[in-house]
């Protein structure tokens, strides 16, 4: 819908003052702070003193307003040479935001030896486009401008947020992420164990791990691993994570970390490799509990 300003604009140039002047006086309570209203009504009236008071009104809130000054400078130069010349002149001639009355001879004349500049409808459009370009430039340059420092942080953390959203898009719909460059020093399982339990996997193999209440006393139950960091899992068992060390046959303990698997797996598998020897897994009872530590045993052997 069209607004106040822009209908008088359109009543002004079909020559309809009146209804022009109607409109404009609605575009003062609508948009008080916009300087083309006040230059408009202004171009249209033809009370001198009132021109001159919108004219100022409109350099208040536009001090760059070309129209107004143009047309403030011919109100202040008509009162310095009030000659007949001037007398036929009218505001318009020289804001030119229309041009409603028919320029004398006399006002060609005079423009031509003073040299007045013309502006007509389609240059103020083009003053007032500029003029707002002008404003936005303005504006752009004043915003603060960022290091290459600070670029490079807003870069990471538009880039966090992302991978954070894809995790809860993941989780919410049921999907896979690609990130198995993330999981490549982890271990992985091709499938299932068989049953609950605890096994050595090695070689696509699920190797029986006995339960001892107790160090072991013999050999049963207790498989041998050929790679240096074997993997121990733990399915559907009474797995405790906090109360488990690994332990060395000389009694060193030795780090390790656990893994989540397919299925609820539990993996443990030594962060460093294992020299020849016996290792148990070591699960300290509660507190409160008289049983003695459960301990899951392996071997490992080098191929050397």
């Amino acid at each position: 819908m069209a607004s106040s300003l822009q209908k008088g604009i359109s009543a002004a140039k079909a020559g309809n003052m009146q209804k022009a002047l109607d409109y404009l006086k609605d575009a003062i309570i609508e948009e008080p702070q916009n300087a083309d209203v006040w230059v408009w009504i202004a171009a249209i009236i033809d009370d001198l003193d009132k021109q001159e008071i919108f004219l100022e009104k409109a350099l208040e809130i536009d001090p760059n307003n070309i129209p107004a000054q143009r047309g403030l400078a011919y109100l202040q130069k008509r009162k310095r040479d009030e000659t007949s010349a001037h007398q036929n002149e009218h505001l318009s001639d020289h804001t030119h935001p229309i041009s409603p009355f028919p320029p004398s001879q006399s006002s060609k004349t005079n423009e031509q030896n003073v040299q007045w500049p013309k502006l007509n409808v389609r240059d103020l459009e083009r003053i007032t486009g500029e003029q707002e370009a002008e404003k936005k430039e303005e504006i752009a340059q004043s915003l603060p401008k960022l290091s290459p420092l600070e670029i490079g942080l807003l870069a990471v953390v538009v880039l966090v947020f992302c991978f954070i959203g894809l995790l809860a898009a993941s989780a919410l719909f049921d999907f896979e992420l690609p990130l198995g460059f993330l999981k490549a020093s982890q271990p992985n399982l091709e499938m299932e164990p068989p049953y609950a339990g605890v096994f050595l996997y090695e070689n696509n193999a699920f190797f029986d791990i006995q339960m001892h209440q107790g160090p072991p006393s013999d050999d049963v139950g207790i498989p041998t691993s050929f790679v240096e960091k074997p993997i121990i899992v733990f399915w559907q068992t009474d797995f405790k994570p906090d109360q488990i060390k690994l332990i060395y046959e000389t009694g060193e303990y030795m780090d390790y970390g656990i893994y989540q698997g397919k299925n609820n797996t539990d993996l443990i598998q030594p962060e460093s490799p294992l020299q020849t020897g016996l290792y148990c897994l070591l699960q300290f009872p509660d507190v409160q509990s008289t049983q003695s530590a459960f301990y899951w045993c392996f071997k490992v052997q080098s191929l050397n």
